[in-house]
């Protein structure tokens, strides 16, 4: 049967099978003959769909929750707990959709207890609820009809927000309101303690009294070691000569937003349903959805199915508490049941009682193994299935071992970046983009099984503009160029523009090993010949995310993964550079914006094509984005796994955890 697949680790154990070899030596695994041993990098132990932050911890409960829809190997919706009917209805502003969702009957959760649509509901209200803070979206990628009056609990918000955006407008330009925006803020987390060194070792200043007196702010030595006072002053500074790269409005619409939410549940619960979704009996319910939305059927759909009365135990709009409770053990429909995580370990077994069938296989163990480890782990039989990293050591060490592999191109990419607050200079950008030259470091690392891409998108996907080319190329003779037209000039060896030299600072996560490190130590060469710096950063993945989400490095390496549709809107639509967002660029563009809207309401494939084409030559416009490369992925087995129980046809949306229950051991 199908489960769902939600990580991006599960993303990265879907294969294509372009490559594959035999291998029948029998050798057991540590979980013996009737466990089948999944190798994982260490998980964090929260395994529920509404609040997990690691894929780790999805692909654990994945086995125990499926969804009314999956993909099938070629990324088309198809039915699994159910089955929805889609109706567009009216036509121009008054267009709606309407999707009825209809379960299977006779359908039982791992505890006995049967499936109703109660269930799905009760899903769709905890990633509606206003207090939900979990990594789920779907309170805002779909514009359910009555969503956001249940959100803020008042069905006459919109007149409230209105004002609460007003209101943060005319904050916005309010002086002392913006410094207290700095302040709350520390400047966007420029700010951290009294005795850092503003600009880090290599920039020109070694204090905060260098950092206001360079922009003409003075400082009381007193003042300069308490830090309410210091904060005010660096304030009141980065307002005076650097306003324009803060985003007060942002911070004010959010926090007002914020503040209706609180004031709508402060009186009680006024609004206790969505109004868009409708249960129509004990199996089937409607959801109306305003307008046309691509996205809509796959949000819908794949959302888990869980049990209220597991996870709802107790719960209450505006209180998530006794939905987190459950957080270590996850419950559902799925083939396998949790049993325990200790010692690195997490063992699940099979329900007996699963609507697909009982599992083949008793039990199935998730083994922390750290991903170097995990090619000799297949080979030495210690595990059954893993995602070892794809490289032509590791090929040429599965080959020379007889074990069965899959390579298929990875549902993501990996990009470098730019911040246009900290490099608010286009010209400056460009010239950036002009010295990163790919293609060699790229396949030095990899060999075939990784390839450069021109667009900031996954190649899978129907939408990626095949014909695409190389957009700006490498030309440092180029870059000087445009260097020189945003100010600066080379004047005893070094650029520089009003007596400063140009230095930026890129960060890489483990750059010793990195495939992309040799494209930036190109560009540091080339830099240097100008006469300006680029300053590698090797750091730690979580440090750089969080430097990254507070604007505190110019330039950063890292990559996008699960990847299943075109809608981009998450990563580059203005409303994303909030707090929380994921457009880390920090570029605004209502062009961008109208042209992610068409996309989204635009259902024929070939003319989403066209808009989608459009929208990714205006993103590398901005000189803030360089996608770097697109590798393959490994799925390997150990000669454990009686080979002909995987599904016959895979891909990275279909593998063998949709079909885990037919998964057998030889024996």
């Amino acid at each position: 049967m199908r489960k769902r697949i939600t990580a991006t680790l599960l993303a990265a154990m879907m294969a294509i099978s372009t490559a594959a070899c035999g291998g029948q030596g029998q050798t057991q695994s540590s979980g013996g003959n009737d466990t089948i041993v999944i190798g994982s990098v260490q998980w964090n132990g929260v395994f529920s769909p509404f609040f997990y932050d690691s894929s780790y911890d999805a692909a654990v409960f994945s086995l125990a929750q499926e969804t009314v829809l999956e993909t099938n190997a070629s990324n088309e919706l198809i039915d699994n707990l159910g089955h929805i009917d889609e109706e567009v209805i009216g036509k121009g502003d008054n267009q709606k959709t309407v999707y009825t969702i209809k379960l299977n009957d006779g359908v039982k959760f791992s505890d006995g207890s049967d499936v109703t649509i109660d269930d799905l509901i009760f899903t769709y209200k905890v990633l509606a609820d206003p207090n939900y803070d979990g990594m789920d979206t779907f309170r805002t990628t779909v514009n359910i009809e009555g969503m956001n009056e249940y959100y803020y609990d008042d069905p006459n918000y919109s007149e409230k927000l209105d004002q609460a955006n007003k209101q943060a407008e005319e904050y916005s330009k309010d002086k002392e309101k913006f410094i207290e925006y700095l302040v709350d803020t520390k400047c966007e987390d420029m700010f951290t303690e009294v005795g850092q060194d503003p600009d880090g070792e290599d920039g020109p200043f070694t204090s905060w009294t260098d950092y206001l007196k360079d922009k003409g702010f003075e400082i009381s030595e007193a003042d300069v070691k308490d830090e309410a006072k210091l904060l005010k002053a660096i304030a009141e500074c980065e307002y005076e000569t650097n306003k324009d790269s803060y985003d007060a409005l942002s911070y004010y619409e959010e926090k007002l937003s914020k503040d209706l939410v609180a004031d709508g549940l402060s009186d009680g619960i006024d609004v206790t349903d969505i109004s868009g979704i409708e249960k129509v009996d004990d199996l089937t319910c409607k959801v109306t959805v305003n307008g046309v939305d691509m996205n809509a059927l796959r949000t819908l759909g794949l959302e888990p199915v869980v049990p209220s009365a597991y996870y709802g135990e107790g719960f209450e709009k505006g209180n998530l508490e006794g939905v987190k409770d459950k957080n270590g053990k996850p419950m559902g429909t799925g083939p396998y049941v949790f049993v325990s995580n200790k010692d690195n370990v997490v063992k699940m077994e099979a329900n007996e009682n699963y609507w697909g069938g009982a599992p083949k296989t008793k039990y199935v163990a998730f083994q922390v193994v750290e991903s170097d480890q995990m090619a000799d782990g297949i080979i030495n039989g210690d595990i059954d299935i893993a995602t070892p990293p794809a490289s032509t050591e590791t090929v040429e060490k599965m080959d020379n071992a007889g074990i069965h592999y899959d390579l298929f191109d990875n549902n993501g990419y990996s990009y470098a970046a730019i911040s246009a607050k900290r490099i608010p200079d286009k010209k400056v950008r460009e010239g950036l983009m002009h010295l990163m030259t790919r293609e060699q470091a790229i396949s030095t690392y990899y060999g075939k099984l990784a390839q450069v891409i021109e667009r900031p998108m996954t190649t899978i996907l129907p939408e990626y503009p095949q014909d695409a080319k190389e957009y700006w190329g490498y030309d440092p003779e180029k870059a000087l160029e445009c260097f020189k037209e945003a100010g600066y000039e080379q004047k005893n060896g070094k650029l520089v523009k009003n007596g400063k030299q140009l230095v930026v600072e890129v960060g890489v996560s483990d750059a010793s090993t990195s495939p992309v490190t040799p494209i930036f130590t190109q560009m540091k060469n080339d830099m240097e010949k100008m006469g300006a710096k680029l300053n590698i950063t090797d750091v730690n993945f979580s440090i750089l995310l969080n430097r990254v989400n507070s604007d505190d490095i110019d330039m950063w390496t890292m990559g996008w993964g699960n990847s299943q549709h075109c809608d981009l809107t998450q990563l580059f639509g203005s409303e994303y550079t909030k707090n929380g967002g994921s457009n880390r660029t920090w570029i605004k563009d209502k062009k961008l914006d109208q042209l992610l809207e068409e996309v989204r309401a635009t259902l024929d494939v070939e003319k989403r094509k066209e808009l989608v084409a459009e929208e990714l030559d205006l993103i590398m416009s901005w000189a803030t984005y360089m996608p770097l490369f697109q590798r393959k992925n490994m799925m390997a087995y150990s000669s454990n796994i009686n080979l002909d129980t995987l599904p016959k046809e895979q891909s990275m949306f279909y593998n063998y955890v949709n079909e885990i229950e037919k998964l057998e051991l030889n024996q």
